[in-house]
């Protein structure tokens, strides 16, 4: 018997229409396996592993590690590593630490990655780390303006496979200290205060910061509000980062009043002899405005620095010390910023607010003395952007930030960094 198929016109019209209802019969009859005991056929979870993988490489080609960002910084990853053990470790272990029950029954399972991050591309860890995973149980960084984090997450991912469990408690839980009043976190972590042991991770219980100097802003001795009114922007979403949303979100207001008393209450330290900022010839900053090296600008840059030519030349012409080619010129540029101002640009003094006197009239003023140079340009290359929220007065910063420039904000940066009392 010989059969004959004759495809009409409106056999095409009606296929896609067939194909929905097809589906939608199915998945309406209850009888597909949803459960994750089951797993899926081999071809089914090849099939999805493969679209994941193809997913992440071509959605993450735009993106490339910026100039001012080294993997290797040990910055970086003491900066993520209290996150990491917080919000990654419970599902996917750590050095020294094995995953959970529930973890490996998940559907898909939840991979270790110590074993998985050398199979990735920056880019591509990057990417997962912003963006998460659908379906997975995997969820995207807490706020999408905060790609230096996500960069610092990816320091630490690359560091990971080598990590001794030594070291990683080290990082993420700290160690105990020889230094008289200021107990290790060892201790912090049994005592009754889970919340405050929680901060010392990264902030130390006098708010100095643990690790490296410069991997944390000090907090000791902020005001209360300002501090409290912090926490309440960070648990909100108002205040972006993917790090301090989480750590701030789960506690009650009662909490972090606690916590923000108990840092104002700490002392104040000055900035430390030597710089915070990153070595000779790194810029500081975050994605989106990334500074260009400028030669030998840096800890150990001489004063006499020849005047470069080119467009590296083009620096502000409201330097006060010519331009900023050396530690000199930008650290008397961020003095005369901060201390007289720039009116022709709009730009007022800024310990107008910020210095000893203003910040006891107005507890929402933050203390700048002693900041690290990263944080201080990060987050003012955020008010410039419009991405940085905060406190009730965090508004006035962008009409400020909106006006200064790149050169100024890394002047400013490395002036406060190293003021002390």
């Amino acid at each position: 018997m010989k059969w004959t198929l004759t495809i009409r016109p409106w056999h095409l019209v009606a296929a896609p229409f067939a194909a929905v209802g097809a589906a939608l019969l199915v998945g309406g009859s209850g009888l597909v396996s949803v459960a994750a005991n089951t797993g899926h056929f081999a071809p089914v979870e090849w099939f999805l592993h493969w679209t994941l993988q193809r997913a992440v490489d071509t959605q993450s080609l735009p993106i490339s590690k910026p100039d001012d960002v080294s993997l290797e910084d040990p910055l970086l990853v003491q900066r993520v590593a209290g996150h990491f053990a917080s919000g990654c470790a419970p599902c996917h272990g750590a050095p020294g630490e094995l995953q959970t029950p529930v973890a490996r029954a998940m559907m898909p399972p939840v991979p270790r990655l110590e074993n998985q991050v050398g199979e990735w591309r920056d880019r591509e860890l990057f990417w997962i780390g912003r963006h998460g995973i659908k379906y997975s149980g995997m969820p995207s960084w807490s706020t999408q303006d905060r790609p230096d984090e996500v960069w610092a997450l990816v320091a630490f991912l690359r560091a990971l496979p080598d990590m001794t469990p030594e070291r990683y408690r080290e990082l993420a839980y700290g160690r105990p200290s020889a230094e008289p009043g200021r107990p290790g976190l060892q201790a912090l972590g049994q005592a009754d205060d889970t919340a405050l042991a929680d901060c010392a991770r990264c902030h130390g219980e006098d708010g100095r910061g643990v690790g490296p100097a410069g991997s944390f802003p000090p907090i000791g001795g902020q005001s209360e509000e300002y501090l409290f009114r912090t926490l309440q922007a960070f648990s909100s979403g108002t205040r972006q980062s993917g790090i301090m949303t989480p750590a701030a979100g789960i506690h009650d207001e009662a909490t972090l009043r606690r916590l923000a008393a108990h840092y104002a209450a700490q002392a104040p330290i000055p900035a430390p002899a030597g710089p915070l900022g990153p070595p000779a010839g790194v810029a500081i900053g975050y994605e989106g405005a990334v500074r260009l090296p400028r030669g030998s600008i840096g800890p150990d840059a001489p004063a006499d620095e020849p005047v470069p030519t080119g467009p590296e030349a083009a620096v502000d012409p409201s330097a006060a010390h010519g331009y900023p080619v050396s530690t000199s010129g930008l650290m008397e540029l961020g003095r005369r910023i901060a201390e007289e101002g720039l009116p022709r640009q709009k730009l007022a003094a800024c310990q107008t607010c910020h210095g000893a006197d203003a910040a006891a009239t107005n507890p929402l003023y933050p203390r700048l003395d002693g900041l690290p140079e990263w944080y201080t340009a990060t987050h003012l290359q955020m008010w410039k952007d419009r991405h940085r929220g905060g406190t009730p007065l965090a508004h006035i910063m962008e009409t400020i930030a909106i006006n200064l420039t790149e050169e100024q904000i890394d002047a400013l940066a490395l002036w406060y960094s190293r003021r002390g009392d």
